[in-house]
C-alpha cells in the first residue's frame, strides 16, 4: 500500500506505512488510544467486512479511516479470519506524552489458520501439504491445543484427511502446481486461505533437522516418523509458520503425532459429506452421539467418528467401558457430574503458552485437576481403569494452584485480586497498606471537621485531581491557612493539605506495588504451570476420552443401542438395524427396522430396487453408519449386529455438480465412481446409489451394469457392496452371478394409491412406481395419464439381452472403446453407403483401389 496522492504525510502516518510495508498481506490494526485504527484501503475493506463506519481523519485531506475498540477486538478478529483475511496487531509500546511520537510494534499476527480466540469457538485450523510422485504428505495443526500431526498418503487418503480436518488455512510449496491446487480445493472449506510458502521449508531432510533441534531429540523416530520421511516437510512448514505468527510463542506444540492410513478405517471426503457425519445441527451422526460435557470431549468424539479403529483390542476396550457405564447408572451419573466441572485443559494451556491466557485459564486448570481424584475413584476396578492408567501425577501442580490463585480470580490481571491472600507476605503487606485508605480517610475527615468546625466537610478522590477536601462556598471563611486550593466548583471549593498529599503518595505507591507484585507472582505461577504443560495436556486427553465414553453410554441407554460383535471375519450382519439420525427425527413415529447380511465369501453384493421415497438411500446410509459406529467402539441401533473389520468405506450417493471446476453432475458422478473402482482394498465396504442416472437411459444402464460386473470380478478384493438402482434390468445379474442377491423396498398397493412400507424384502422390485410417485407429488392428472400411456408403449419393447462379461485379457486384446468412431467403422460406413448400380466401370475400379489403400491404412 502506498500513500494516496495529495495526502500530507505526518509522522504518525509514516509510522503506519512503515509497519504496513512490513505486513502487506495483512489488515493493520494500528493502536491509537482506546481503538485500533485502519487507514486508506485497509479502512475501506474493514468497513465492508465488519460493517463499521468509514470516516476521515482530516476533513481537508480526507484520510479514510475505520476503527474498532481495543477492549472488544476479538469478535472483529473472528469475523475477519472467517472471511479469509489476515490481521497484524500493532500495539503502543510507550505512553503518549504529547511531545514525542508513541513507539509502536506489531506484537501479534492473526491468520485464519492460527487464530486462537478467548474461547474454543471459532478457533483456526492450519494444514500444510506437499506432493511427490503421486503421494501427498499432510500436516495438521490445532493451534489452541498445540496438537501437530503428519503423515503421507495416496491422493484419496490425503483428500479425505483434509476434508475431515476442515482447515481454515493451508500452506503449499511455492509455486503450487495447478494440478495439486485443483485436487485439494474441493476438499477445503470455501473460505480456506491457500498460502504459498518457500519450497525449501518443505524439504524433508532440512525440515527433519529443524524439528529435531526444536524438540531436542536425535531423530523423529521418537515420534513415529522414519528418517527422511517426506511428512517432516509439511510438519516443519506448518510449525515454523505458526511460530512466525506467534512471534516464537508456541511451547505447547511439544511433539509430533504420526498419521497413518493403517490404523483407522479410511473415509474419503465425499463419503464424509454423503453420510453427514459432522454436519452442523442435530441431523448428523455427531449430533446424535454428542452428549459430551467438555469442549475437548466434543473434539475427541469428532475424531473418533472420522477415524474409526482397526485394532480389535482397542475397539473392545471402548465397548467394555461403554457397557459398564450403561449398566451402572449411578457411576455414569457421578462421572457426568464430575465432567461438567471440568474445563478445556488443552485450550487453556495453549492460550497461556501464547500469552493470550488469563487468570481464568489457570483457575480452569486448577478446578479440572481437582476432579482427577474423583474420576480415578469412579473408574477404580472397572473397564475405565484401562483409560485412566496413564494419567499423570499432578498433585504438586494442583496444590501450587490452590495455594497461590484466588478462588474466583477476575478475567483480567489488571482488575486485581488474582493472587490468594496469604500466598505472599510482601503482597499482603502492600495490600494491607492500600486497604487502610478508606478507614484512614474516614478518620481524617472526622478530624478535619472537628478542627475546622465545618460539619459538612468532605474528603474524596477522583482520577484527575487525586485526594481532596471539599468545602461548601458558605463555609469558605472557616478554611484553615494550611489548606491549598486545588479546584473550584459551582457550589464548593476543593483543597489539599500536606498531610493528605503525603498519604496519597503512600496509597498510590501501595496500589502500584500491589499491581507489580501480583503481576510478578502471576507470571511465576504461569511459568510453573507451563513447565507441566505436556502432563496437563495428557490429562486433558484422558478426560476427553472419558467424556466420549460417557456420551456414547448415555446415547446407548437412551436409544436402546446394542453391543455389536466386531471381529476379524468377513461378514456384515445387522438384524433390525435403524438409521441413527432418521430415528431421532421421527420423534414418536415408529421406525421400520431393516436387516443387512453380506459375506465376502457368500452373498457379498446386494442390488436394491424400488421406487423413490421408499427408503433406499436411508437403508444404504444406515448400513455404512453402523459400520462406522461399531468400529469407533460405540453401540449400534439394532436388535443384534456382527461386523468383520472394514478398512475403507466408499459411498456414491446423491447428485451434485462442481461448476466452479467445470464439472457437470454426470462427470462428478463418474469421477466419484472411478475413485471407488480404482482404490478398492481387501476389506472395502462400497455403497452406490443410482450410478448412471446422470446420462441417457441406455448409457447409464450400461455403465451401472459394467460397474457391478467389475465389482463382482474383483476376486482379489472381494468388496462388500450395496447397490441401489432404478435400472430394473440389472436385477438379472443375480441370476448370472451367485455372489449377487436382489433386494427391494416393499410397497403396498391400495385402492387410493400406494403406501411405502420402508421395509427391505428379498427379491427384485416388480415395478418402479415412478408414475404413482409423480401423482403423489401433485403432477397434473393430464400429465400423469399421458405418462402412463407412453410407459405402456415402452413396455411392449423386447427385453434387453446383454452379452456376457468378457475376461480382462480378451478385452485388452480387443482394445478399449473410444469416444470417436474407429477407422474400421468409418470404412464399413463408407462401403455400406455405396450404390454399385450408379458406378461406371472406371469409377468402380478407382473406388476399389481407394478401398484397398484404406484397408492397408487401417491394418497398419
Amino acid at each position: 500500500m502506498k500513500p494516496e496522492q495529495g495526502i500530507a504525510m505526518t509522522p504518525m502516518l509514516e509510522q503506519y506505512f512503515t509497519w504496513k510495508k512490513a505486513y502487506p498481506d495483512c489488515l493493520l490494526f494500528f493502536r491509537m488510544g482506546d481503538f485500533y485504527e485502519m487507514f486508506f484501503e485497509d479502512a475501506r475493506e474493514a468497513s465492508r467486512l465488519l460493517d463499521i463506519a468509514l470516516t476521515a481523519r482530516d476533513s481537508e485531506k480526507k484520510v479514510p479511516m475505520a476503527g474498532v475498540p481495543h477492549h472488544s477486538v476479538e469478535p472483529y478478529l473472528e469475523k475477519l479470519v472467517k472471511a479469509g483475511r489476515k490481521v497484524a496487531i500493532c500495539e503502543q509500546m510507550t505512553e503518549p506524552d504529547g511531545r514525542t511520537l508513541v513507539e509502536r510494534r506489531v506484537v501479534r499476527l492473526v491468520t485464519p489458520g492460527t487464530y486462537v480466540p478467548e474461547d474454543a469457538k471459532g478457533e483456526g485450523r492450519l494444514a500444510a501439504i506437499s506432493e511427490k510422485d503421486g503421494r501427498f504428505s499432510v500436516a495438521l495443526l490445532s493451534p489452541g491445543s498445540g496438537r501437530l500431526e503428519a503423515g503421507t498418503f495416496d491422493a484419496v487418503g490425503a483428500m479425505g484427511l483434509l476434508a475431515a480436518f476442515g482447515p481454515m488455512e493451508i500452506l503449499v510449496p511455492q509455486p503450487c502446481p495447478e494440478a495439486v491446487r485443483a485436487r485439494i480445493t474441493p476438499c477445503l472449506p470455501e473460505t480456506c486461505l491457500i498460502s504459498e510458502k518457500d519450497r525449501s521449508l518443505f524439504e524433508p531432510r532440512s525440515a527433519e533437522a529443524w524439528l529435531c533441534k526444536r524438540w531436542n531429540v536425535p531423530s523423529l523416530r521418537a515420534f513415529g516418523l522414519d528418517d527422511g520421511d517426506p511428512a517432516a516437510g509439511p510438519a516443519c512448514a506448518v510449525f515454523r509458520y505458526f511460530e512466525e505468527t506467534q512471534f516464537g510463542l508456541s511451547r505447547h506444540v511439544m511433539r509430533l503425532y504420526p498419521l497413518s492410513c493403517g490404523d483407522s478405517l479410511r473415509i474419503d471426503a465425499q463419503s464424509q459429506k454423503n453420510l453427514e457425519l459432522l454436519e452442523s445441527g442435530p441431523a448428523s451422526l455427531f449430533g446424535v452421539l454428542n452428549r459430551c460435557r467438555t469442549p475437548m470431549g466434543k473434539r475427541t468424539l469428532k475424531d473418533w467418528i472420522l477415524r474409526p479403529l482397526l485394532d480389535l483390542d482397542a475397539i473392545r476396550a471402548r465397548q467394555d467401558a461403554i457397557e459398564w457405564l450403561k449398566d451402572n447408572p449411578g457411576s455414569r451419573a457421578r462421572l457426568t457430574d464430575s465432567l461438567q466441572r471440568c474445563r478445556d485443559l488443552e485450550r487453556s494451556v495453549g492460550r497461556l503458552s501464547l500469552n493470550l491466557g488469563s487468570p481464568v485459564d489457570l483457575a480452569g486448570i486448577r478446578d479440572t485437576l481437582s476432579e482427577v481424584p474423583t474420576l480415578l475413584a469412579i473408574g477404580r476396578d472397572s473397564p475405565l481403569d484401562h483409560f485412566l492408567a496413564g494419567i499423570p501425577e499432578l498433585s504438586g501442580c494442583l496444590e501450587d494452584l490452590r495455594g497461590t490463585l484466588a478462588d474466583a480470580p477476575p478475567r483480567s490481571l489488571k482488575d486485581g485480586g488474582v493472587i490468594r491472600s496469604g500466598a505472599d507476605p510482601t503482597l499482603d503487606e502492600w495490600r494491607s497498606l492500600a486497604g487502610q485508605a478508606e478507614g484512614w480517610l474516614a478518620g481524617y475527615m472526622a478530624q478535619e471537621r472537628a478542627r475546622t468546625g465545618i460539619s459538612n466537610l468532605k474528603v474524596g478522590n477522583n482520577r484527575v485531581f487525586g485526594y481532596y477536601i471539599e468545602i461548601p462556598r458558605s463555609q469558605l471563611d472557616k478554611v484553615p491557612d494550611n489548606y491549598i486550593r486545588r479546584q473550584t466548583l459551582v457550589a464548593a471549593e476543593r483543597f489539599v493539605t500536606p498531610e493528605l498529599k503525603d498519604y496519597e503518595e503512600k496509597i498510590l505507591k501501595a496500589s502500584e506495588e500491589v499491581q507489580k507484585r501480583e503481576a510478578f507472582l502471576y507470571e511465576a505461577l504461569r511459568e510453573r504451570v507451563l513447565s507441566r504443560a505436556s502432563e496437563i495436556q495428557e490429562t486433558g486427553r484422558t478426560i476427553a476420552c472419558l467424556d466420549c465414553l460417557s456420551s456414547l453410554a448415555d446415547v446407548a441407554w437412551e436409544r436402546r443401542y446394542v453391543r455389536p460383535a466386531v471381529n476379524g471375519g468377513e461378514r456384515i450382519r445387522i438384524s433390525g438395524g435403524r438409521h441413527p439420525v432418521v430415528e431421532t427425527t421421527l420423534g414418536n413415529d415408529p421406525y421400520t427396522p431393516n436387516s443387512v447380511d453380506l459375506d465376502r465369501f457368500g452373498k457379498r453384493m446386494a442390488i436394491l430396487t424400488g421406487p423413490n421415497m421408499a427408503g433406499k438411500s436411508t437403508y444404504l446410509r444406515m448400513a455404512a453408519l453402523l459400520v462406522i459406529m461399531a468400529q469407533m467402539g460405540s453401540f449400534v441401533p439394532a436388535d443384534s449386529a456382527e461386523f468383520g473389520l472394514v478398512d475403507r468405506i466408499f459411498t456414491r450417493i446423491g447428485a451434485h455438480d462442481e461448476l466452479a471446476l467445470g464439472r457437470s453432475t454426470f462427470l462428478v458422478e463418474m469421477l466419484e465412481t472411478a475413485q471407488i473402482l480404482n482404490n478398492l482394498t481387501p476389506r472395502s465396504f462400497v455403497v452406490l446409489d443410482e450410478v448412471g442416472r446422470g446420462t441417457s437411459t441406455y448409457d447409464g444402464m450400461s455403465i451401472a451394469w459394467a460397474v457391478l460386473e467389475y465389482l463382482h470380478a474383483r476376486s482379489d478384493c472381494r468388496p462388500l457392496v450395496l447397490f441401489a438402482t432404478h435400472f430394473h434390468e440389472l436385477t438379472a445379474l443375480a441370476g448370472r452371478f451367485p455372489e449377487i442377491v436382489n433386494l427391494s423396498m416393499a410397497v403396498e398397493e391400495t385402492v387410493s394409491g400406494i403406501r411405502f412400507l420402508h421395509r427391505v424384502r428379498p427379491g427384485p422390485a416388480d415395478r418402479s412406481y415412478g408414475i404413482e410417485v409423480a401423482r403423489l407429488a401433485g403432477i397434473p392428472d393430464s400429465v400423469v395419464l399421458r405418462a402412463q400411456t407412453i410407459l405402456e408403449s415402452f413396455e411392449k419393447k423386447p427385453e434387453l439381452d446383454l452379452p456376457e462379461r468378457e475376461p480382462e485379457r480378451d478385452r485388452k486384446a480387443k482394445g478399449q472403446l473410444s469416444l470417436f468412431p474407429s477407422p474400421q467403422d468409418a470404412l464399413l460406413d463408407e462401403i455400406a453407403a455405396l450404390d454399385p448400380d450408379r458406378l461406371s466401370p472406371l469409377e468402380a475400379l478407382g473406388l476399389l483401389y481407394r478401398l484397398r489403400d484404406r484397408c492397408r491404412e487401417v491394418r497398419s
